[in-house]
């Protein structure tokens, strides 16, 4: 006969405890109105009985469910998932949990998981937006969940963000090609349509003007996802082109990748030996990548606090400053050990 275990039920808490119900509701939920005795006995009777409560049952009754949906453009990216870790470190020991998706770089993909999200009722939203469409979080149903969108804004939107100074780091990386001699500068980057492949583009457009370098703009490729496939893709047509720069800024951490294993696997040595890189991202294995002279590194824990910090500022009900942009400036790291050389940052 198979024995029958039936949930222990917070009555039976209160009971072995010796206080009344709500006070351990009051314990469960952190509030400051208990004394540390009761507390400690409320906490006690808890493990002895080995009392779990029913967060679905408690999410129907208090309209919450402690849950934050994330959707990133893909999961495989260190920078998202860098992002994501930070702001777990602030909202996990708050009682949150976050649910972690991907939209495959596809807006069709990022509205399917929205949609899943809104279902589940989840509490807070932050967003790294697939591309430059948005409405579908311009819908009744979104506008009533707080949300963040980080690393890219979309145009128009009524939300809070949190981004990078990406112009600023696209101009020390072509200051610092610039300082070690190389005036010809080619650049390797995502659809401009996306915010931070638009953004960084511009930055390079403008940085070679203010440093009076010559732009050419056979030398200016961009499509697609800034992915390792692309990175290849376009490193390989820029290889192909007569009279080459030596010299290239690489938009993000993905197509330095790719770039990198194309040169190393297909490029003429004599080709390969002269290559430069400054990149946007700089990761923990960036001194391996030896054509990378010079890296923005993006602040993953500022971004990810920030982004915590404003979407518990939401979920409490202040509104004030609504809606916050906030845009930090990143880090500028010299690989001295590949070649870069240090220079003075402004």
């Amino acid at each position: 006969m198979i024995e029958q275990h039936t949930a222990v039920t917070i009555k039976e808490v209160a009971q072995l405890a010796g206080v009344s119900i709500a006070t351990v509701s009051r314990v469960l939920n952190q509030h400051i109105a208990v004394s540390a005795s009761t507390r400690d006995r409320v906490m006690e009777a808890v493990r002895e009985l080995n009392y779990s409560r029913n967060e679905v049952a408690r999410s129907l009754k208090v309209r919450q469910t402690r849950t934050i949906g994330i959707i990133a453009p893909e999961l495989s990216n260190f920078f998202f998932m860098g992002v994501v870790e930070a702001i777990e470190q602030m909202l996990a020991p708050l009682g949150y949990t976050l649910i972690i998706s991907s939209s495959s770089n596809s807006t069709l993909e990022e509205k399917r998981k929205l949609q899943v999200f809104i279902e589940r009722n989840v509490d807070g939203l932050v967003v790294m937006p697939a591309g430059p469409e948005g409405d579908h979080f311009r819908t009744k149903a979104v506008s009533h969940i707080p949300m963040v969108t980080v690393d890219r804004k979309v145009a128009d939107l009524a939300v809070d963000s949190v981004v990078v100074d990406n112009r600023y780091g696209v101009a020390q990386m072509i200051k610092a090609l610039k300082l070690e001699g190389f005036d010809r500068i080619g650049y390797i980057g995502g659809n401009p349509a996306i915010h931070t492949a638009g953004e960084r583009l511009q930055g390079y457009y403008e940085a070679m003007k203010d440093l009076k370098l010559p732009i050419d703009d056979r030398f200016v490729l961009y499509e697609g996802t800034m992915d390792q496939h692309t990175g290849r893709k376009l490193l390989r047509k820029m290889l192909e082109i007569p009279g080459h720069p030596d010299a290239y800024f690489i938009a993000n951490e993905g197509l330095h990748l790719g770039a990198t294993a194309y040169a190393l696997e297909y490029a003429d040595p004599a080709v390969r030996d002269r290559l430069v890189f400054a990149s946007f991202d700089l990761m923990s294995y960036g001194p391996l990548l030896k054509m990378c002279h010079y890296a923005v590194a993006q602040p993953l824990e500022r971004l990810g606090r920030e982004v915590a910090s404003l979407l518990l500022k939401r979920l409490q009900g202040d509104s004030a400053d609504f809606p916050a942009h906030r845009v930090l400036r990143p880090d500028i790291k010299v690989i001295s050990a590949n070649g870069g050389r240090p220079f003075a940052i402004f």
